[in-house]
């Protein structure tokens, strides 16, 4: 899912005791368990430690993580020295419950099921990670490993100096770069040892990932493999793509292969719809510019055949050159979202339908955040992907902190609780799900092991990634190697409280009365109750005051702001300061916006923007005046869908950005919502009562 670097590099000093320990064997320093709660938690030590941290500045991505560059043969580990008994690894909880036989079992998802964790270079280097691998899991995903830049031993720029040679295709001689394998071979000989050495607990690899237009060099496009040239042909593009395809999978999967059998399925392509819903494409939005090594956002894949094309190859030549046991996927993120749904539903059908392709599932990577999508959205897209192929898995799960969270010891435990019923209610809907006709979910697969090592603890600009500005606790193991609650929340339920991510929606009265939209306080204004915007998402140092008023015309709104530093240099509105009013009028609680739900944003300039059917200028009046502390800011809403009486019950809520003087969004502070995610799904308003 992420670009170079998604390893989760989360401080040069963490990093150095991680292979400080793989090199050398010596035992890090961390504090012991031996006293565990019902539910296990990290040591207030761990805790203060981990919440410090989410102030340091993120790790920038580099372009070859030093993980993930080549070792002189002479430090390499011999794979024979490597874990081969869950007793080597002796920082981990020998004697708890394995996630797999739990999952993996009539009573979980089934005995055939996947449970599966991403593991890369710097992971695999460390013991006790690898002790957790074997104990809990049935199944691994190399993390980069895999993916094309990695193959190219991460040239970016260009082609190693001598590597491109002659090869033949089809009877055809074509020139193509060297493959490197040697750090996916790394990790999979360390994966073999141990099937060897335990033939009752194989683990078996999932391919990631053949086609993706992230970490894919921008020479690989361009005649002469050389990026100042012109784009090559489709018909050249074909030609590369089918020998790449075809050089991993015999190589991993020939009959002949060392690996033969290690491998159960492939992610063919990964990421290719775009979040607005289209195929994603060579314009695509993001900070990224074709002309870049690598992309973040945009495809040069699209960009040569400006269609569905090679999509469409990818599975024929994946069909073509993979053994028939060998299960082939599509994967994606923001999976849940209605549009993108729709999206990858009909990139699905175009697989299938045409001649010569084999696709057997879909993979939902699963980046989620707590409560966020909600499990209606995630039942509705597995309904949705399952009418189309005969698996769907959760290939990249982690939970990224609610948006409430401020990164502190003191609010940590309870952050753990809101995550361990979140991750709790996304398994007991899968084996819901599952136990249903026509739906085959397969697998679970977390993206990472131990949340030390996770790709959330660096800022990344690619889908489902961390913005770095709270430090990120999003897997089962903590970074001493102990279960989380989220643990717990699948191996035995009873020992979380599963309640504590319920969504609980606040609720205030509107008295009736009409003012002039002036900015100044008129007297209907004054003895009116305020309404505290005291839930702060992100980092955020404004304040508010609120107050509502109704008539039978408008919704009428004030909002009196103290924010001593006011900016509004972004290009996008919702980084400028403003204030922001979410309007559900028939409060219809739906997961994604209907033609009465509209969000109006204000900013301190008075300058509009909008989102939903209705939210158009012609159904706003405002007014800004700036104050000493801050901004005022009144506001006329027209309602749009019929009279409003006393008793009625509407969908609100309340909103302030806070900007830096960089021109950033630093957080919000809002009345109902503490997600962050009102703007895309109206169930997380707050309630308004319509009184005289």
């Amino acid at each position: 899912m992420n670009v170079v670097g998604k390893n989760a590099w989360i401080s040069c000093i963490c990093m150095a005791a991680v292979i400080l320990l793989a090199m050398t064997g010596c035992e890090k320093n961390l504090p012991s368990d031996e006293t565990a709660p019902a539910v296990p938690e990290a040591s207030s030590e761990v805790l203060q430690e981990d919440a410090q941290k989410a102030d340091e500045e993120p790790a920038e991505a580099s372009d070859v993580p030093e993980s993930q560059k080549e070792m002189p043969e002479e430090e390499k580990d011999d794979p024979a020295e490597q874990v081969t008994h869950i007793e080597d690894a002796p920082l981990i909880e020998q004697d708890i419950l394995d996630l797999r036989s739990i999952v993996a079992s009539k009573d979980g998802l089934g005995e055939e099921t996947i449970v599966g964790a991403c593991v890369g270079s710097a992971g695999a280097a460390d013991p006790n990670l690898m002790g957790l691998v074997f104990k809990h899991f049935n199944a691994v995903t190399l993390e980069n490993e895999l993916k094309m830049d990695a193959m190219f031993n991460y040239s970016n720029d260009l082609p190693e100096k001598g590597s491109i040679h002659e090869e033949e295709l089809n009877g055809e001689k074509i020139m193509v770069p060297v493959l490197n394998f040697s750090r996916a071979d790394a990790i999979l000989d360390r994966i073999a040892a141990w099937n060897d050495q335990n033939p009752e607990k194989k683990i078996r690899v999932r391919g990631h990932v053949l086609i993706w237009h992230s970490q894919a060099p921008e020479w690989f496009f361009h005649e002469d493999y050389d990026p100042s040239k012109g784009y090559v042909s489709k018909e050249v593009m074909d030609k590369r793509q089918e020998w790449y395809i075809k050089s991993i999978l015999t190589y991993y999967t020939a009959a002949d292969s060392r690996y033969n059998g290690l491998f159960y399925g492939w992610d063919v392509v990964n990421e290719a719809v775009s979040d607005a819903g289209s195929y994603r494409r060579d314009t695509e939005p993001g900070n990224d510019s074709l002309s870049d090594p690598i992309h973040s956002s945009k495809s040069s894949w699209w960009k040569v055949y400006g269609s569905n094309e090679f999509i469409i190859n990818a599975f024929r030549y994946a069909n073509k050159y993979a053994p028939a046991d060998l299960r082939l996927y599509y994967n994606d993120y923001n999976d849940t979202d209605p549009v993108k749904v729709r999206s990858i539903v009909t990139l699905l059908e175009d697989v299938k339908n045409a001649e010569g392709t084999r696709i057997d599932g879909f993979g939902m990577q699963g980046h989620y955040t707590v409560n966020v999508p909600t499990a209606g959205k995630i039942e509705d897209a597995v309904r949705a992907y399952s009418k189309v192929v005969d698996e769907v898995m959760l290939t990249e799960l982690d939970v990224k902190a609610s948006g409430a969270f401020d990164g502190s010891a003191e609010k940590l435990p309870a952050e753990y609780e809101k995550q361990a019923a979140y991750y709790g209610s996304i398994y007991e809907l899968m084996k819901k799900l599952n136990a249903e006709e026509g739906i085959n979910v397969s697998g679970l697969t977390v993206w990472g092991v131990t949340d030390a090592y996770s790709w959330l603890r660096q800022a990344n600009s690619v889908g489902g990634a961390s913005d770095g500005k709270v430090m990120q606790h999003p897997l089962l193991f903590d970074k001493s190697y102990k279960a989380k609650p989220s643990f717990w929340a699948i191996a035995d339920p009873s020992r979380v409280n599963m309640g504590a991510a319920e969504v609980k929606r606040p609720e205030v009265t509107i008295q009736r009365g009409s003012v002039t939209i002036d900015a100044e306080e008129d007297d209907a204004w004054k003895g009116v109750e305020e309404i505290p915007l005291d839930i702060v998402v992100g980092k955020s140092n404004a304040k508010c005051k609120a107050r509502l008023l109704w008539d039978d015309e408008d919704l009428y709104v004030y909002m009196d702001v103290s924010d001593k530093i006011l900016n509004d240099a972004s290009e996008d509105d919702y980084q400028q300061d403003s204030v922001e009013i979410f309007i559900d009028e028939n409060n219809s609680r739906l997961e994604a916006y209907d033609s009465d739900d509209r969000q109006f944003r204000i900013n301190f300039n008075d300058k509009h923007s909008f989102n939903g059917e209705k939210a158009v200028e012609e159904n706003v009046r405002s007014k800004v005046k700036r104050t000493e502390e801050g901004y005022i800011v009144e506001a006329a809403f027209r309602w749009t869908e019929g009279s409003p009486k006393p008793g009625m019950k509407i969908g609100l809520e309340l909103q302030v950005n806070d900007a830096t003087d960089k021109g950033e969004r630093s957080g919000t502070i809002s009345w109902a919502d503490d997600t962050g995610t009102c703007y895309l799904d109206p169930s997380m308003f707050g309630h308004a009562v319509l009184s005289e």
